[in-house]
C-alpha cells in the first residue's frame, strides 16, 4: 500500500493554497486582523509576552498532526537543512511543537523508501490545498500560519523582548504603516535601502550576540571578560540601530532626515535617455558618447547620472538607461518594471548588473515592453534572477547565478542560486544570444507563459528548462550543456503522457502545441528530455 503522501504525488495535486494574507488588506484591516486573532482580550501586552501569545494562538489553530504541505526554505532556513534537502519538498507534518513554533515532519522521497524525518520551522511550512485526511480544517491551519509568518517576516524587530509599553497599541500601528508604505513603493530609494540595511545590520548583531551568551558558559575566567566586553559593545551598536530604525519609522522625524523625494517632470510622453557615468576616464566617456550618437539621433537629449540606482529612481516608462562598463549596484527598478530599455556599452563581460542582496529575486517586470542588451546580470546566491510578467526581451546577455562550494561532491561546483528566469502566466520572454549559467532551473515556464530562445546557451544547471503543459516554448540554435539532472522537462497532465523519462528531443514532437525545436544541441547532460506528471 502506498504511503499517503505518495499517493498525492501520483494524483497530481501538490496544490498549496495561495498565501495571501495582507495583499489587499490596507494598513488598518490588518491591525484590525492580527489584533482580533492574537490579542483578542485587548490585554497589555509587553514586548518579552509576544512570543507566548502567538504560541497561545498557534495552540488554538494549527493542526498538531497529520495534514501535509510543502516545506519552502528562506532566509530563516539553517544552512545544514538547505543543503540536505532541495526545496520545495513534500512533507506530512507528525508532530507540532508549539512552544518553538516548529514542527516534526516526515519526508518521504518516492527513489527511496525509508522514512527521513526532520524539524523545519511551522512558518517554512505552505499547506496543501488536498489533503489526504478530508476531516481537517486545513484553511484555518493555513490561515494561521500565514499570519504567524507575517508577523515574523515583517513586524518583529531584535529589541522587541525589551519593550515595557503595550506592543499592539503604540508599535504595531506604526510597523503595518512601514510594511504597507514599502509595500505601495512611495517612499524615496534612499528610505527604503537605509531602512533594509539597518534591519539586516540588527539581525546580524542579533545571531553574533545569541552566540556570545553560549560562549559566555563555555569559556572560562580569562575569557569572559573578553566576550562580555563584545557583547556590551554589540549592545551598543544594536541601541544606535534601534533609535534610527524609530526615526524612520516615524513619518515626520523621517521626512527631517531624508526629506521629500524629488523627481523629474518630463515635457513630453517621448522616451529619454538616461546616461550612467560613474568613475570613467575622458577617453572611455568619449568613446561612450560616440557609440550613443551612433545608437540614437545627435539631437537627443540626454540626462547624466552618477549611478544606476539613481537612474532607475528618475526614470519613466519606456525611458532609455545607458551603461558602461564598471560593477552597477540595484536595489529596486521603480518604474522601469512596466516598461524600458536598458543597454550597456561595451563588452558584456565588462559591464555587470548586481541587484541588492535583501531581494529574493534580481528584476521583476510587471507589464510593459522591457529591452535587455549586452551586460552580465549577475544574481547573489540564492536568488532569483528574473521574474517576467509582461513582455520581457534579452539579446547579447548573461544571467550568471552563484555556485556553492559543496564537499560532499568531490568538489564539484553545486548550484546555489534559484531560477534564472520566472515566467508567470501570460508572461512573454524573448532570449537571443544569451547565456544562462548556474541556476537551479535556467527558465522555469508557467502554464500560458511563452519563451522564444535562440543562439542562446543554458549551462551548468539542475534543470535546463521546466515548463508546465499549455506552455508555448520555440527553441532555435540553442544548447544545453552540464544540466545535472535534465535539460528540459515538462510537467504533463496524467492523461497526456504514459512514459517518464526520455533520451531525446524526438518525443517533444508529441506536445506540438507546447514545444517547437529547431538545430538543438544536448550535450553531457544526465538526462535530455523529461516528462513529469
Amino acid at each position: 500500500m502506498d504511503h499517503p503522501i505518495k499517493s498525492l504525488q501520483k494524483t497530481n495535486i501538490l496544490e498549496t493554497l495561495p498565501d495571501t494574507y495582507s495583499c489587499r488588506m490596507s494598513a488598518a484591516e490588518i491591525v484590525e486582523d492580527l489584533k482580533r486573532c492574537f490579542n483578542p482580550e485587548n490585554d497589555f501586552i509587553k514586548g518579552q509576552e509576544l512570543q507566548q501569545i502567538i504560541v497561545y494562538y498557534a495552540e488554538q489553530a494549527v493542526e498538531p498532526v497529520g495534514w501535509q504541505a510543502l516545506w519552502m526554505s528562506d532566509s530563516k532556513t539553517s544552512s545544514s537543512l538547505k543543503a540536505k534537502f532541495k526545496s520545495p519538498m513534500l512533507v506530512e507534518v507528525n508532530n507540532v511543537d508549539y512552544q518553538s513554533l516548529e514542527a516534526l515532519v516526515e519526508i518521504v522521497n518516492e527513489m527511496n523508501e525509508e522514512k527521513s524525518t526532520e524539524t523545519v520551522l511551522l512558518t517554512e511550512l505552505h499547506p496543501l490545498k488536498h489533503q489526504e485526511n478530508d476531516a481537517i480544517t486545513i484553511e484555518v491551519t493555513h490561515n494561521a500560519i500565514q499570519r504567524i509568518r507575517f508577523f515574523y517576516n515583517h513586524l518583529l524587530l531584535p529589541w522587541d523582548c525589551d519593550v515595557q509599553e503595550d506592543w499592539f497599541q503604540f508599535h504595531l500601528p506604526v510597523r503595518v504603516g512601514m510594511f504597507c508604505e514599502l509595500r505601495s513603493g512611495l517612499l524615496n530609494q534612499e528610505t527604503v535601502v537605509r531602512y533594509h540595511y539597518l534591519l539586516s545590520e540588527a539581525n546580524e548583531i542579533e545571531k553574533k550576540l545569541q552566540e556570545m551568551a553560549l560562549k559566555v558558559e563555555l569559556c572560562d575566567e580569562e575569557m569572559e571578560d573578553e566576550v562580555v566586553g563584545s557583547i556590551t559593545e554589540l549592545n551598543s551598536k544594536l541601541e544606535q540601530i534601534q533609535q534610527d530604525v524609530e526615526i524612520i519609522l516615524n513619518p515626520s522625524t523621517r521626512m527631517l532626515l531624508f526629506g521629500s523625494k524629488v523627481t523629474r517632470v518630463k515635457q513630453n510622453k517621448d522616451p529619454e535617455v538616461l546616461l550612467v557615468v560613474q568613475d570613467q576616464t575622458c577617453i572611455s566617456l568619449h568613446q561612450t558618447l560616440n557609440r550613443l550618437e551612433s545608437e540614437f539621433s545627435p539631437q537627443l537629449n540626454i540626462r547624466c547620472y552618477p549611478s544606476l540606482q539613481t537612474a532607475l529612481d528618475d526614470c519613466r516608462v519606456d525611458d532609455v538607461i545607458v551603461i558602461s562598463k564598471g560593477i552597477h549596484n540595484l536595489y529596486n527598478v521603480n518604474s522601469f518594471r512596466h516598461g524600458g530599455t536598458l543597454i550597456g556599452i561595451g563588452a558584456k563581460e565588462d559591464i555587470v548588473v548586481h541587484p541588492g542582496s535583501n531581494i529574493e529575486v534580481g528584476l521583476t517586470f510587471d507589464d510593459g515592453n522591457v529591452v535587455l542588451k549586452n551586460f552580465t546580470l549577475l544574481v547573489n546566491n540564492k536568488q532569483s534572477g528574473i521574474a517576467v510578467k509582461g513582455n520581457v526581451s534579452m539579446e547579447n546577455c548573461t544571467l550568471r547565478g552563484s555556485s556553492l562550494f559543496d564537499e560532499t561532491k568531490n568538489g564539484e561546483n553545486d548550484v546555489g542560486s534559484w531560477k534564472g528566469f520566472y515566467v508567470a502566466p501570460q508572461g512573454r520572454l524573448v532570449l537571443k544570444q544569451t547565456r544562462i549559467v548556474s541556476f537551479d532551473v535556467g527558465l522555469r515556464v508557467r502554464a500560458t507563459g511563452q519563451v522564444f530562445l535562440s543562439s542562446s546557451e543554458v549551462e551548468s544547471c539542475n534543470i535546463g528548462i521546466l515548463a508546465e503543459q499549455g506552455t508555448r516554448i520555440q527553441i532555435s540554435n540553442c544548447e544545453f550543456k552540464h544540466c545535472k539532472e535534465y535539460a528540459i522537462g515538462v510537467e504533463m497532465d496524467s492523461d497526456s503522457i504514459g512514459e517518464t523519462l526520455v533520451g531525446g528531443l524526438e518525443l517533444l514532437q508529441m506536445i506540438p502545441e507546447a514545444f517547437h525545436v529547431n538545430d538543438c544541441r544536448l550535450t553531457e547532460n544526465e538526462v535530455n528530455v523529461k516528462l513529469e506528471y
